[in-house]
């Protein structure tokens, strides 16, 4: 299937947020994350979609919020959201909205720079595996019990001895796509895991999803540093409204 960017913009924030489609002078909401709202843009298509229990305010109207008049401009936080973070009273902008690219994983990926380390991911060996472990300290006994068995979706992790130092995994998903998540141990950054981990993921995760989506923070330059090892599409920005 091909897809625009409109549509893979409405279906990235539908896997981080779940996006309820405007309709009949309604403007799109998510439904799953605290924000106050939800920007997605590139150059060709943009999406604007309030949060939960969040009332559009009377002026502007809620349809002229995310009106066109500004060029694409990544770096650069939207004006409608700054429109309605004011409208709603929010007491600094500056600080309440964050934003940062987000990538599309092309079919094929170029293979990393080979790991320094094996690399297990979640297939019925590496789950077996995994068992035998020790639990990195930022992940909770459930969560990690949960990460291991495969119940919150396909992973891939770089093991030194018995314990994990990088990680891709999937926060988020839904029927159709899925995001993936990085974290590497402080002292195991830089050594080139991040690229292998997150390819060997990508590679899981397509068995089960049709599109695979990657995003960041504007700030993290070694997250961002991975999407370009890896040759990954640029789609656009991803703001939010806290």
């Amino acid at each position: 299937m091909e897809w625009d960017d409109a549509a893979l913009l409405a279906l990235e924030v539908d896997t981080v947020y779940g996006l309820v489609p405007a309709a009949a002078g309604r403007p799109a909401t998510v439904t799953d994350k605290p924000v106050k709202a939800v920007w997605a843009w590139s150059p060709r298509a943009r999406l604007l979609a309030l949060g939960p229990g969040v009332t559009a305010p009377a002026q502007p109207p809620a349809t002229a919020l995310d009106t066109p008049e500004q060029p694409y401009a990544p770096e650069k936080a939207p004006r409608a959201l700054v429109r309605l973070a004011r409208a709603l009273g929010v007491a600094d902008p500056d600080t309440a909205i964050e934003g940062g690219p987000t990538f599309v994983f092309p079919e094929r990926l170029p293979d990393p720079p080979p790991a320094a380390l094996p690399v297990l991911v979640s297939d019925a060996a590496g789950r077996l595996a995994a068992q035998r472990l020790d639990r990195p300290g930022n992940w909770e006994p459930g969560e990690w019990a949960e990460l291991i068995s495969g119940a919150a979706g396909d992973w891939a992790m770089a093991v030194d001895g018995t314990a994990p130092v990088s990680i891709c995994h999937t926060p988020e998903a839904n029927a159709t796509a899925a995001e993936a998540g990085i974290w590497t141990r402080a002292d195991f950054r830089g050594r080139r895991l991040a690229p292998a981990v997150v390819a060997a993921w990508a590679r899981r995760a397509a068995h089960h999803r049709q599109v695979l989506f990657y995003s960041t923070t504007a700030a993290n330059h070694a997250s961002r540093s991975v999407a370009r090892t890896l040759g990954l599409t640029p789609l656009g920005w991803l703001w939010t409204l806290r």
